[in-house]
Parts: C-alpha cells; structure tokens; sequence
C-alpha cells in the first residue's frame, strides 16, 4: 500500500550506502560482508517497513557505474524484503570538497572557490563562509559546471539516473528532491519554492511517484524561519504526483511536532513525514528505551505518514552514539542495542 493512503504510520530507518554515499574527496570505508542484504533481511525480520536511502551527487560523479549497480542490489532486496523505499537526494555540508561535509559535486562547487579547502581524509568542518556562498549562489541560479553548463538542470541530469534505476521496483514508494537545503537570506525561502518548481517540471515527467520537499534551514538568524515564512518554500507547480513535506525533528519534543503542524496548515498540505529524527545533534547525544517510546508515540499523535530513524550504518558514530542502530561482528552487520529499543518501542506503539 502506498505511503499515501496508508492510515497506519509507517516505521523506519535512513540506510547508509557505501558507492551511493561514497566521499568524492577523501576515503570511505569498506562494508562488511553481505552488508546489504543482511541489513534488509534484519529489517524484513524486525518490522521495519521503510527506509530512505540517501544518494549522493558527487558519490555518482566519483564512479557512476558503481553507483547504478548499488542502488540495484539495494532495490532488489528491498523487493524480495518487501521494504517500501524512498531514495533522497541527499546533501550535508554541501559538498566534501568544502570539509567534511557530503553531496555536492567537485564539478559544481570548484567553480565558486579558487582553492579547495579540503584535503584527502580531512574531517574539518567547512567554514560557514564556504557554505553561505554556496548557498547563496545556488538560490541566484549563478552556479555552473566546468563546461559552462547550469547547476539546477545538471543536477536533474542526475536524479534522473537514480530515478530511471529503481522506479520500476516494487519497493520503490518516493523520491525526495533535495536535502536539507539552506537559506541565509530572508529572501531566499521564495527561491527555494522556485527550485522545486523547475525539478518538479521535469521529474514529474519521468516518474508517478510521490515527490517530497525537504524542511529549509535558516543558515542565519536574520533569515527569520517563523512557520509563515517556511511555509513559502512549497512548491507552486501543480503536477500529477502526490506531494508530501519532510520534517526532521532533532528531536521530536511535542512543542516541535506542533511548530511543523502550523507549517503544513499554512502550505495546506495534508500530508507529512519525518525522514530523519532523533534524540538531538550534539556532541555525545545519547537515546533510552523509554525516549524510543516516548518519541514514536509523540509522531503517532500527529499522524505523519512515515518517521525515519536517523541511521542504520555500518560506520559508528563514535561522536553521536543515538545514531548507532548496528554494529559489525566478525565482518557481518547486526543489530546493537539500541536497535533492540528501537524495535521494541515500534511495538507498543503498534499495539
């Protein structure tokens, strides 16, 4: 059943990749054994009925025939799984030519700056000088490639090879158009609604399926990101495909969950999902069994079509313990502990 007129919320994780998320400007490391269709197999196994699966640009421009071939095999166990998928255009920090960040492409971002700020294998953040003129000009429409071409319509060049790839799966329920995008002009939220239009334009074309928008963060405070002023990122272009809104509470307190509720009342958008949650982002952030609950419980009040942990991955986040939901043992992916709490908190819930 779609994602669109299913009443029951459905539950799930982000998937951390490895050639769809790989690191254009520094080192990944490699998965475990079976990683994938181990990882799908726990999911069938422990009622998890979706999972986003974050795709990266520059990932595709550092080896786009791996890339195809993973997202294959990722959709193909998705479908012998019976695990609904949602596949997003993922960037974080822009670029990894910036510092640690991911998504962007070299092709794209070295055009704004006259020396790389990254290293191999450096884990520096990007100073947010780099990030603001990125953003900023990405909202002019001013970014282009080596050879002079557009960034918005490169960028669609290549979504639709993600597209193409799994749109005829079975598990394939949605696609996400961008991110976490930023804005740190007060100007730029309205800009934000254009660029949804001009990929909707064309993505609508070559796919039905449901298409979402990704909650826009204020780079700065003076970009003022009151309810009515997100509200103006919706897309304007009306097109066959069900549109729905992304939120990402970090974490889904009650207060917040009502914040997102007056942004979707004021798009008049009757649909929501959370495609990443969690206890928070700090430094040391940690997640209890009775937070799992707690949480869950919170978005069912709220009716959001799907929520999302964010993430299972095969790589710890040493940093963010709450984001650890597996662990590898003697080169096999399995399930930690706070997977267990996960699960068993998807489980009242359900009752």
């Amino acid at each position: 059943m779609s994602m669109g007129v299913r009443q029951t919320m459905k539950i799930g994780v982000n998937f951390d990749g490895f050639k769809i998320s790989d690191y254009q400007n520094r080192s990944k490391l490699i998965p475990p054994q079976r990683y994938i269709q181990d990882s799908f197999k726990i999911f069938q196994e422990h009622g998890i009925d979706i999972v986003r699966i974050p795709v990266y640009w520059e990932s595709y421009e550092k080896d786009p025939e791996g890339f195809i071939q993973e997202l294959n095999l990722i959709s193909d166990e998705a479908d012998n799984s019976n695990v609904s998928c949602l596949y997003d255009n993922h960037q974080w920090e822009c670029s990894s030519f910036l510092g640690y960040g991911i998504g962007f492409p070299n092709s794209i971002v070295s055009q704004l700056y006259q020396n790389n700020s990254s290293k191999p294998n450096s884990f520096k953040p990007p100073s947010r000088e780099d990030v603001e003129k990125f953003w900023n000009n990405w909202w002019d429409k001013t970014i282009k490639s080596l050879d002079g071409r557009d960034g918005w319509n490169l960028q669609i060049e290549y979504f639709q090879q993600v597209i193409e790839t799994v749109n005829n799966k079975t598990s394939t329920i949605a696609f996400e158009l961008l991110n976490e995008p930023q804005v740190f002009r007060h100007g730029d939220f309205k800009k934000v609604s254009r660029y949804y239009d001009h990929l909707l334009n064309k993505v609508a074309e070559i796919t039905d399926k449901i298409l979402l928008f990704c909650y826009t963060y204020a780079g700065r405070l003076s970009a003022f990101n009151f309810p009515w002023t997100q509200a103006r990122i919706k897309p304007s272009l009306a097109v066959g495909n069900k549109i729905m809104f992304d939120i990402h509470p970090y974490p889904p307190y009650y207060i917040v969950m009502l914040y997102f509720r007056l942004i979707v009342k004021l798009m008049k958008i009757d649909t929501f999902i959370a495609g990443e949650y969690n206890s928070g982002t700090g430094d040391g952030i940690e997640i209890s069994s009775s937070q799992h609950s707690k949480y869950l419980k919170t978005f069912k009040k709220f009716l959001p079509h799907g929520v999302m942990f964010w993430q299972w991955s095969y790589i710890l986040d040493n940093g963010h313990p709450a984001f650890n939901l597996a662990k590898t043992v003697d080169n096999k992916i399995s399930l930690n502990n706070n997977f267990d709490s996960f699960v068993k908190a998807i489980k009242e819930v359900s009752n």
